[in-house]
């Protein structure tokens, strides 16, 4: 009960701290390429990484414990051209491969989520979609997979002129990425998305270890390993590392905890998502944390360069409850996209 209550008072003084005596002067804000002038999110992200890096300050942390979290698809890129990276290249593999023959059941899941483009999510296509990717890249090695989603990347970005896929990045939250690693912190991606993927949209754009990229997990075997156990199997030297078929479950909500605390081995002092299944991972960024710690939630209300929804209201509230800093794509970004990118008719 102690501990929690010194945490309380961490986050009260953070508060307090980013709207009155420590509020940067507009000339010494550091987030001013692609934020709005007039951010409260941009002024307490850099409030807060002043008040950890002042040596002198209560508030400091060694860059060591400088860590944090990152979830991908609606915090750092784009998820809306029609879905996320992963939904399409995996529609892509399955439908236009000339390579590759689908069973029907894994050819159903990729028709569906191309027939649902632009309309209301599946049931349940965070779990379906996963568990046929396990299967549909069944044999191919990690590296392969790499490969296949690097040319996907250079197709164009659905909804938007201008823009493809490798480019729909949101480019105050790289800024965001640049100005925390300037400032030695460690930085992870913690997502749903299965985590080669993953590696290769990262390639090129953020300056993080492949061991940084934290997410859904596919099962391996090796090539000569057939039927036998992985506890009683040598790897050999004619052996190659294949995904298996099997998929352990989706990198979601507590799913992300689990990972943080597997992977990272401590806990983060920042943390960034934008829906329910970041939740898990801020709260515990801002729970019991003996350093002074932050979470930021984006929230997609911008209807007019973006395919948000104009009446989050309601959730914004709620992520304020829970102790979050609300990011607004409307109201924080000043720019989202390159220059010539504009959302299609």
């Amino acid at each position: 009960m102690k501990r929690i209550l010194m945490v309380t008072v961490w986050t009260v003084v953070f508060l307090l701290l980013a709207s009155t005596a420590f509020a940067l002067e507009a000339s010494e804000q550091p987030l001013t390429k692609y934020w709005s002038d007039s951010s409260a999110a941009a002024q307490a992200l850099a409030e807060y990484v002043t008040l950890v890096t002042d040596e002198n300050a209560e508030t400091f942390i060694a860059p060591k414990d400088r860590i944090a979290v990152f979830d991908l698809d609606g915090t750092l890129m784009c998820e809306t051209c029609p879905w996320c990276f992963e939904y399409m290249v995996f529609a892509d593999y399955v439908l236009n491969n000339p390579q590759y023959e689908a069973t029907d059941e894994i050819r159903a899941v990729a028709q569906e989520i191309v027939d649902s483009a632009w309309g209301a999510k599946p049931a349940n296509m965070s779990v379906r979609q996963a568990a046929a990717g396990a299967a549909a890249y069944a044999g191919m090695t990690p590296g392969e997979l790499i490969d296949y989603v690097q040319p996907f990347k250079a197709s164009g970005a659905d909804g938007f002129t201008g823009m493809t896929r490798g480019e729909a990045w949101y480019l105050p939250m790289l800024e965001a990425v640049d100005y925390l690693m300037d400032n030695q912190f460690e930085i992870y991606i913690v997502t749903a998305t299965e985590r080669n993927i993953v590696r290769g949209i990262v390639d090129g754009v953020l300056d993080i270890p492949p061991s940084h990229v934290i997410g859904t997990e596919y099962g391996y075997a090796a090539t000569g390993q057939g039927e036998e156990e992985d506890g009683s199997y040598t790897f050999q030297p004619t052996d190659k590392v294949v995904f298996d078929g099997t998929y352990e479950g989706e990198n979601a909500k507590m799913c992300k905890v689990d990972a943080i605390v597997r992977e990272i081995g401590q806990q983060p002092v920042l943390a960034f998502g934008n829906s329910s299944g970041d939740v898990a991972m801020m709260q515990y960024t801002i729970t019991d944390n003996p350093s002074l710690s932050a979470a930021f939630m984006v929230l997609a209300d911008d209807a007019v360069r973006e395919y948000g929804r104009e009446d989050n209201g309601a959730k914004r509230r709620d992520y304020e409850e829970m102790g979050f800093s609300v990011i607004s794509m409307r109201d924080d970004f000043a720019v989202i996209y390159p220059e010539g990118v504009e959302k299609a008719a």
